[in-house]
Formats: C-alpha cells, sequence, structure tokens
C-alpha cells in the first residue's frame, strides 16, 4: 500500500500563487513558483519567504548533550540548555531519531516532531526589514548557527539563524497557526519587493 504524501499546512495558499510541487520523501514540496531566476534574485538581493515544513524535526529534551553527540553533521537548534531540535533532510528524522535514542542518557527524552512544527525560511538582505514588520524581537542578538525561542507575526516560534553566504532565519511555528503565520511573512515580503521562493531555488543558493 502507497503511504499519503505529506504537505504542509500553508499549501493552498502556495497554489494559489502558482506553485509547482514535486514529491521528495514522501513530502510534497513547494519546488518553484515558476521563475527560478527571480527567486534566486529575490534571495540574493532583496526578501523571499519559503516553506521549509518538510524538514525532520527531532525534539530532545533534558540532559541532551550525550543525545546531541550522535547528530552528526544535522542542523542543530540549541533553544535552552536543556532543549534542543535537530533539524534534518526530508525523512531524515527516521534516520537520525534512534541514533539520537541509542546514545541518549536516561534524563532526555527523543521525540519525532517533524509533524508538530511548520517551517519558514526567511531569506535575503531585506531580512531585518521583514523582522521589524513582524516582531519586537531584535534578531542581533543572535549568533549564527545559534536558536531562541522568539515570537513572529506574533506567535511563538523556534528561530535559528543560518550561517550562509545570505541572511537566513528559519522559523518554526505550531502547524495550527501556519497558514497565517506564511499568509503574514508572505504579505510583508511582497510589501517590500520580496516573493515566495521555492526549494530549487534555495538549494541553488546554498541552503540545505
Amino acid at each position: 500500500m502507497t503511504a499519503p504524501v505529506r504537505r504542509s499546512p500553508s499549501s493552498r495558499a502556495h497554489e494559489r500563487l502558482g506553485v509547482t510541487f514535486e514529491t521528495e520523501e514522501g513530502w510534497s514540496l513547494p519546488m518553484s513558483y515558476g521563475d527560478d531566476d527571480a527567486e534566486r534574485a529575490a534571495i540574493r538581493d532583496g526578501i523571499a519567504v519559503a516553506d521549509v515544513t518538510a524538514r525532520g524535526k527531532v525534539d530532545v529534551r533534558g540532559d541532551v548533550d550525550a543525545a546531541l553527540g550522535s547528530a552528526g553533521g544535522e542542523l542543530t537548534a540549541r533553544i535552552a540548555p536543556e532543549w534542543a531540535l535537530v533539524l534534518t533532510a526530508p525523512g531524515g528524522e527516521d534516520i537520525v531519531r534512534p541514533k539520537l535514542e541509542s546514545s541518549s542518557g536516561p534524563h532526555a527524552m527523543v521525540t519525532d516532531a517533524t509533524h508538530l512544527f511548520a517551517g519558514y525560511a526567511l531569506c535575503g538582505p531585506l531580512l531585518p526589514d521583514l523582522l521589524a514588520r513582524t516582531s519586537g524581537w531584535n534578531p542581533a542578538t543572535l549568533e549564527p548557527g545559534a536558536a531562541a525561542g522568539a515570537p513572529i507575526a506574533g506567535v511563538r516560534s523556534i528561530t535559528v539563524r543560518r550561517d550562509l553566504e545570505v541572511p537566513v532565519l528559519e522559523v518554526y511555528v505550531a502547524t495550527e497557526l501556519a497558514r497565517y503565520v506564511w499568509e503574514t511573512l508572505h504579505e510583508v515580503a511582497v510589501s517590500l519587493g520580496g516573493r515566495a521562493a521555492g526549494w530549487r531555488a534555495l538549494r541553488a543558493e546554498g541552503w540545505s
């Protein structure tokens, strides 16, 4: 029996923007909005918003250090001393979670949280302008590669500042609030001359 394809809560909004979906590791990815060059230009020179909900997400709580030693090269969002979120490529949670569980001590809890969070990547040099309109939080307080709990569009989120060539902030919110957050971020990005970007443009600009 074929497993159902998973979709972001924001998929309908992407359809209205003319997105092309491609299936990868059981996920329907918003791959392109029809103009990859314009999407890449927005990432490099302006502001783009991308739906990265398909990322695998493994939640680690408690005495997290031993477990995180098995994370390898996966992106680790250390939100607090006893809380981290390990972020993978689509489907990667099925590989990473058992590794983290096997190396975690009795005082750590490892959970597949992929279905609990929607994720959005905010990319480009106009990122501070977008955040000024959607959050009272100052992103300058977050070092590249670090993570924190911070509000975005009036919603509690986990934010991860990426250490990439272009400014990138990934934000993860509860799935039930995902459509509102996407609509808000996309509307502000468009008001700044930006646009939605698909996975093809993201990857071409060095994101993974």
